[in-house]
């Protein structure tokens, strides 16, 4: 997991614009965050080592009932998630992979960031068409994408169809 990822499901949001202090600790961001932060450092992965270190200090804040121990809660939470996931994940390209819990939550969550139309054509299910969630990039070919919502877009059965697994076209805007 990167940091982005780790920051934008702890915070709910797309981009996160704040990080504890302790967090940045561990990736070595200085404080007080200088703009560009985010970019500079977004894509930095959480290594095993780091999750331990990252744990520790949100642990740490807990037990001193820190200000912000709810905030240090939420993180140790979607670490704790992320861990699952990895153990837990199936082959991106297998049909149990469309049968996961992760894969069934993602598609609602690009259902409701992307809305319920196709994103190509603007078809609705009123329409009659049946609505597919497409993974931008394949997942064959970006596996570590396969659960990623920015990979995500909405497409109705003939546009999913007709992009297939060749075409890398984003409809999203």
């Amino acid at each position: 997991m990167r940091l982005i990822d780790y920051l934008s499901a702890k915070y709910g949001v797309h981009t996160p614009t704040t990080i504890l202090y302790n967090e940045g600790r561990v990736f070595g961001i200085k404080f007080p965050l200088e703009q560009g932060w985010l970019k500079k450092y977004g894509e930095l992965e959480i290594t095993p080592d780091i999750e331990i270190k990252l744990k520790h200090y949100l642990q740490k804040m807990i037990d001193t009932n820190h200000p912000r121990s709810d905030s240090a809660m939420v993180g140790i939470k979607v670490l704790n998630d992320a861990y699952l996931v990895l153990k837990t994940k199936p082959k991106v390209n297998s049909d149990e992979f469309l049968q996961s819990k992760s894969w069934k939550r993602l598609r609602i969550e690009a259902f409701n960031k992307y809305g319920n139309f196709c994103n190509c054509c603007g078809a609705k299910p009123s329409d009659g068409v049946r609505l597919n969630v497409d993974h931008i990039k394949p997942r064959r070919l970006f596996p570590e994408l396969a659960l990623n919502i920015d990979n995500l877009q909405i497409l109705c059965a003939d546009c999913n169809s007709g992009k297939g697994n060749w075409n890398m076209s984003n409809f999203n805007g």
